[in-house]
């Protein structure tokens, strides 16, 4: 087939083969791998990594800190509750601060003489409630005062308000008093009903 050729057609594939041999050098051996890592920017890498190091020293330095602060919480938190009325459900908290009121009303000096309770609300509040108790009763002007003064002195967290004051003897100067009685109490975790039984 190559003598079929003419003298400058051979030339031509003489000089094409060289051609061929240094392209394909060229192209396999400068050309750069396709599987070559990438070029990682190492100032940046080392840039992020010191503001990683920063904030975790400060997140240590202030650790420390937090635990003393979340015991102080805790301590002042259990001091708190001690002051709580203390019962296994809300109903029986009620129960507790109508006698606490009973207790407080007969310790006074002239009579308190009690008309009539009712039990209130239970307002909920995260793991605690606020019970409310209706009282309605007789007694002087000094009495409320003392009565009152009482409450905020108990060692149980009291308090009142819609307080309503209207005079029924003018001549003993004796006063008929309706006010919700306030108390606190930390909600037990309600129990879970028993398996198979209806809710």
């Amino acid at each position: 087939m190559i003598e079929n050729l003419s003298d400058r057609e051979r030339k031509l594939l003489l000089a094409l083969v060289p051609a061929l041999l240094v392209t394909a050098f060229v192209y396999y051996w400068t050309e750069p791998s396709a599987g070559a890592p990438p070029v990682v920017d190492t100032a940046a890498a080392i840039e992020v990594a010191k503001i990683r190091l920063d904030r975790a020293r400060a997140t240590a330095t202030l650790r420390p800190l937090r635990e003393e602060t979340k015991k102080r919480l805790q301590a002042s938190l259990a001091s708190a509750e001690k002051r709580f009325v203390i019962a296994d459900t809300p109903a029986q908290a009620q129960a507790v601060l109508t006698q606490i009121f009973r207790r407080i009303a007969r310790a006074q000096g002239p009579a308190v003489e009690i008309r009539g309770m009712d039990i209130g609300s239970i307002q909920p509040v995260n793991a605690y409630a606020e019970i409310l108790v209706g009282v309605n009763f007789d007694c002087q002007i000094e009495g409320l005062v003392n009565l009152l003064t009482d409450l905020s002195s108990q060692p149980e967290a009291l308090g009142w308000r819609d307080l309503r004051v209207s005079a029924t003897d003018s001549k003993q100067k004796r006063l008929n008093v309706t006010l919700t009685f306030i108390g606190l109490t930390q909600l037990k975790q309600a129990a879970k009903p028993a398996a198979g039984s209806r809710g």
